[in-house]
């Protein structure tokens, strides 16, 4: 009595396992569903990385990844320095105050004219 039990059961769990589909014919958004569910299982986390996904509340995000170099770095640190660098160039030409206070008294620097100075200007 036993032994078709078993056989049966056995059997059941065989045919459903065969079922399955694999995880390459479900949608991103089916990957990602499961990933609202915690324990997040290590085969469907590693689809998810394999197709780059990125998942957010069940929705599939696909991720670009774009090369990084040396010259966009140096591109992007040349554009975030460059407005600093032509205000203080003007600053040490002294054709911009070096420092204002509240009340509105400015220092100017021009090392580079005939006469070379420092000029204090307080309004009254």
């Amino acid at each position: 009595m036993k032994k078709p039990i078993l056989l049966l059961l056995l059997s059941i769990g065989l045919t459903c396992v065969s079922y399955a589909s694999h995880l390459n014919k479900w949608t991103d958004d089916q990957l990602c569903g499961w990933m609202n569910n915690p324990p997040h299982l290590t085969h469907i986390v590693a689809e998810i990385n394999a197709r780059g996904l990125y998942c957010d509340g069940g929705v599939a995000i696909k991720t670009v990844k774009t090369p990084i170099t040396k010259d966009l770095i140096l591109a992007s640190k040349l554009k975030r320095w460059e407005g600093k660098l032509k205000r203080w160039n003007k600053m040490a030409r002294g054709k911009e105050p070096i420092y204002i206070t509240n009340s509105g008294t400015t220092i100017k620097v021009n090392p580079f004219a005939d006469e070379q100075s420092v000029i204090l200007n307080k309004p009254f």
